[in-house]
């Protein structure tokens, strides 16, 4: 009888790795994607419940990659080994992104490119970030700062950082960016504000602030290209 069930079991993963194969993810259901990973770390036990199991306790598939080690280790089912190759998807897929863009002749000379760029830098992002593009008088990027992570919600804005940045750079002017987690990619009234402070202290530098991003998902919101908001920027 288990070597009936072993063989079964085994037709059924050849199966879906065939699938996989054929056709990609896309006509794959959540758990049934999910199930085909687990393959990787778990390759003695029947994966298709724990995929179920997961996403029931994190609510989706993003869920379920979103979520601590720690968090995902306090399933049944899951180990070590399985709980950091979950973990680890997001910020792969972020330099998977970030890697096809090659940041060594990389020029943010429009609002387009910028949110792009910046896109790829959230990705896997759980808690709001503070990010820092610094780039050279014709807007080639000289290099990319996390300024400071916070929680879900919020974060510190760190002028000193932002501003050593940019001149251990030889930058001249920077791009800077946030991400809204959980929310849309529209600033606050507080994020406008800060915006504004920030601007003016490192203009006073002789550093120009270009634009100011919101980032969620796959959205984002450019404040220099806002016609209520640009004139922040000397626009």
């Amino acid at each position: 009888m288990q070597e009936k069930q072993s063989h079964a079991h085994g037709g059924h993963r050849a199966r879906l790795k065939a699938r996989f194969v054929r056709e990609g993810l896309s006509s794959f259901e959540d758990h049934n994607a999910l199930e085909l990973l687990l393959f990787y770390a778990i390759p003695q036990r029947d994966t298709n419940e724990l995929a179920h199991r997961l996403i029931s306790e994190f609510g989706s598939l993003s869920g379920v990659l979103d979520a601590s080690v720690e968090a995902l280790m306090r399933v049944d089912g899951v180990g070590e080994n399985t709980a950091v190759l979950l973990h680890m998807l997001p910020g792969m897929f972020a330099k998977y992104e970030q890697d096809k863009v090659r940041t060594d002749a990389l020029v943010l000379n429009s609002a387009q490119k910028a949110g792009e760029y910046l896109v790829s830098l959230f990705v896997g992002k759980t808690t709001e970030t503070l990010i820092a593009v610094c780039m050279n008088h014709k807007c080639k990027v000289t290099n990319t700062v996390v300024i400071s992570e916070g929680t879900p919600d919020s974060t510190q804005i760190n002028l000193r950082k932002i501003a050593e940045a940019a001149m251990h750079s030889g930058a001249s002017t920077v791009i800077l960016a946030h991400n809204h987690p959980a929310g849309v990619a529209a600033p606050s009234a507080a994020d406008i504000e800060a915006t504004r402070h920030i601007v003016m202290t490192l203009r006073s530098l002789g550093i120009t602030v270009n634009d100011h991003f919101i980032v969620a998902g796959k959205d984002w919101f450019s404040m220099a290209t806002n016609s209520k908001l640009k004139r922040m920027f000397g626009a």
